[in-house]
């Protein structure tokens, strides 16, 4: 891994030009990128015929640590994946078989930049906390107290649920198919239950408001 590296250097114009660094004086993201380079799978070009977003680093800005380091576990399950084709007596020299190990690799999961994690938890709350405070709300009406007040105290609830179970689970996910199994269980864990509530809530008021 020593010896002279192209690194991606930003120029005044905003333009990225290619210069040779030493590779002690790399930094973490661009050192991932030397790393998956020189692995043999790049050099050799089966990372390119299968198609696995492994062998073109230019559009990937080497501060995105969290991607990068995504990139490099990919890599390190796919020559992992294509070891053990090779040991089965696979010729993943082949470009067809290599095209259809490259299949399997990239079903296990797209890597996602940590922005989108973040997004994906943002939205989630924001659901929680809409969710919660009409729920909330709701009830209100039913105690004959303010929706706003009760409202505004269950979208705090979402919030602090939000913040305490959802969050830290989901916002270190690295495949956009684990944060889209991920929503979807804290979903059906939080929000369908206080679904179910509401519409208990909404009964409740409607029987109170016609017989009482």
């Amino acid at each position: 891994m020593k010896g002279l590296w192209a690194a991606k250097v930003a120029t005044s114009g905003g333009l990225f030009v290619m210069k040779l660094k030493k590779y002690d004086d790399l930094n973490k993201g661009e050192r991932i990128i030397a790393d998956l380079y020189s692995r043999p799978n790049a050099v050799n070009g089966k990372y390119r015929v299968g198609q696995l977003g492994l062998d073109d680093m230019l559009g990937i800005k080497d501060k995105d640590f969290f991607f990068l380091e995504t990139l490099q576990m990919k890599a390190d399950l796919a020559d992992k994946m294509i070891a053990e084709a090779e040991s089965q007596g696979k010729n993943t020299s082949d470009r067809e078989v290599m095209r259809e190990l490259g299949k399997e690799i990239n079903a296990i999961g797209t890597p996602i930049h940590r922005i989108e994690s973040i997004m994906t938890v943002v939205w989630n709350s924001l659901q929680l906390m809409g969710t919660y405070g009409i729920v909330a709300g709701i009830w209100g009406l039913v105690f004959q107290k303010s929706f706003f007040v009760f409202g505004f105290y269950g979208a705090i609830a979402g919030l602090l649920i939000s913040l305490m179970f959802i969050a830290p689970v989901i916002v270190f996910q690295r495949t956009r198919e684990k944060i889209r199994d991920m929503s979807f269980g804290s979903g059906s864990m939080w929000l369908v239950p206080a679904l179910f509530i509401g519409v208990l809530g909404i009964i409740v008021f409607l029987i109170r408001l016609i017989f009482f």
